[in-house]
């Protein structure tokens, strides 16, 4: 009876994980395949994009280099009466710099010139030459042309009795950019775009197409898809979507060419899926196999375990009931022997973990103890405080009262280490609190002013970073001073929007070697920990871009914090 058990047992252990793997194997297989089928359709869509930009581009750059010619520049700068010789000699020289070699080149077909102010110019439409603009100023091109004042108008013509692609631009006069002197029209044919389209490869029944930045088709092998589903998913320079046409479902992929034109490309999902399918049923034909033989294996195997499974399973039993103490030995080798040793291993870091479990509730016991002691210290404190207060009032004696005021609102914002935010408003207030002890200490020792902006007091920021400077240029800089101290306290928003704080002393000046020395040496290391601490804590919390910094300017020393304008 056990023997059938562990054989049926064994046998099922093997065929559910197999079966699993298989399944969760075909199917990230067949999705790792269309994922990379999808990407090399990208890819060649993203290669063919670069190509035709790049043909475009050199269309641009011919339109731009005949712009600046010197040539085209003077002569159809030039007004008043011409003589035919003259309008003869100037079209010539304009012909030979538009036909010069390292202009037109084999990535477009043709350049023309309409002059805006040469009437007498050739007034019939012809390739590469240069004519009056009247040949052409009641096409909607040129009028569009005139309209965008400048920029580069990209289009679809046929007035060459051929489908070209091209671009146009309205050219000034470069010594006064206010006068237009001609519209200059760089023409590819379009046999050159289906050239490198036909290269492209997405599937057998993979159509392409070329659609302006209206929608309006500029190139196709077959337009039936793309109107009858629309454009509309086309609004981002890049990207995919399905659409089903006809009950079978297409991926459209897109980008975007250098003119702002979009490339697009639609392609049968069951071709992108068809290499996944044939692995998926390969690996399942396989997972079939493997169970087959993983069951005559598991007949002779079954046998061999059954003894010390029997002997393991006695142990368990223990181990259930809650007898973790127990070592079994490990007297077989093999699979058995690897059970055995990982069942002791197991048992092993069980009790580690019961005891590590055991002294986690111990600290959290002492820490909750710790915190209420925490939270009990504080309240004694401020009620003492309280009481001396009310001593002070008593007896009349307000120097006591004030300090002890301003000494409680100092603990009650230090002490609070639970939220280590606060407002610019409250740090300000901290400060202020802290100067008038210091002041009482030092009986009028030195005069302490705020220039304080109004709009940065709602802002956040991190608590106590002003008054350690404040201290600093109390102790180091105003208490061994001969004269009259005084301190100021700037607090304003940068042009880049950021909060600047400036604690400004007349004092002893600083040693800024040393005090560049103590922001760069760990805290640890130095009795002035109060700067570094600051310091450390606002790059921790905002960025190594922010901190404090040290200047001495007209004899006097400066320090600046600097930190994000955060509400």
């Amino acid at each position: 009876m056990l023997y059938k058990k562990i054989l049926l047992s064994y046998i099922l252990i093997i065929v559910i994980p197999l079966i699993m793997v298989a399944t969760i194997t075909g199917n990230i297989t067949s999705r790792y395949i269309n994922e990379k089928a999808k990407e090399t359709s990208y890819q060649t869509l993203n290669q063919a994009n670069k190509n035709i930009s790049k043909m475009l581009e050199n269309m641009k750059n011919a339109l731009l280099y005949v712009s600046m010619n010197k040539e085209l520049q003077y002569f159809l700068s030039r007004s008043g009466a011409e003589t035919p010789f003259n309008v003869s000699r100037e079209i010539i020289a304009i012909r030979n710099s538009i036909l010069l070699p390292k202009i037109f080149n084999e990535n477009y077909s043709s350049i023309e010139i309409f002059a805006l102010h040469k009437d007498q110019y050739l007034t019939r439409l012809e390739q590469n030459d240069v004519m009056s603009s009247k040949v052409v100023e009641n096409k909607e091109w040129y009028k569009k042309t005139l309209e965008i004042n400048g920029k580069l108008f990209w289009y679809v013509n046929n007035d060459f009795g051929k489908q070209m692609i091209s671009v146009s631009r309205l050219v000034f006069d470069v010594k006064n950019f206010t006068k237009p002197i001609a519209v200059i029209s760089v023409d590819m044919d379009m046999s050159k775009i289906a050239s490198i389209i036909s290269d492209i490869n997405l599937g057998k029944s993979s159509k392409i197409y070329i659609i302006d930045d209206k929608g309006k088709l500029i190139y196709s092998e077959d337009n039936s898809y793309l109107y009858k589903y629309g454009l509309k998913m086309y609004g981002n320079n890049s990207g995919n979507s399905l659409i089903t046409v006809n009950g079978n479902k297409m991926m459209v992929i897109y980008n975007t060419l250098q003119n702002g034109w979009k490339l697009i490309g639609m392609v049968s999902l069951d071709e992108l899926n068809e290499k996944a399918r044939v692995i998926r049923n390969l690996i399942y034909i396989t997972a079939l196999l493997s169970l087959a033989t993983a069951s005559l294996i598991s007949l002779y195997f079954s046998h061999s375990i059954s003894y010390p499974i029997i002997e393991l399973a006695s142990e368990m039993k223990k181990a259930e009931n809650g007898d973790f103490n127990m070592h079994i030995g490990e007297k077989w080798s093999g699979e058995i022997g690897v059970l055995y040793s990982s069942f002791n291993y197991m048992i092993k870091k069980i009790n580690e973990l019961i005891y590590e479990v055991y002294l986690s509730k111990i600290k959290e016991k002492d820490a909750e103890l710790k915190a209420l002691q925490a939270q009990i210290n504080p309240h004694f404190l401020y009620n003492t405080l309280d009481s001396i207060n009310w001593i002070a009032i008593e007896h009349k004696i307000p120097e006591i009262s004030k300090i002890v005021n301003s000494l409680a609102s100092i603990l009650r914002y230090s002490i609070n280490k639970g939220n280590d935010i606060s407002t610019v408003e409250k740090e300000i207030n901290h400060v202020e609190s802290y100067i008038i002890i210091q002041k009482i200490r030092f009986k009028d020792k030195f005069e302490a002013d705020f220039n304080i902006d109004k709009r940065i007091l709602p802002y956040k920021t991190i608590k106590l970073i002003l008054q350690p400077l404040v201290e600093n240029a109390v102790i180091h800089g105003i208490e061994s001073y001969e004269g009259k101290g005084e301190i100021l306290i700037n607090g304003y928003l940068s042009e880049e929007g950021n909060i600047i704080f400036e604690v400004i002393n007349n004092g002893n000046l600083i040693d800024l070697d040393l005090v560049n020395d103590i922001l760069n040496t760990p805290a640890d290391d130095r009795e002035n920990y109060g700067i570094k601490n600051v310091n450390e804590r606002i790059k921790l919390y905002y960025g190594k871009q922010y901190g404090l910094n040290y200047q001495i300017i007209n004899g006097r020393t400066i320090a600046s914090i600097t930190i994000p304008a955060v509400l």
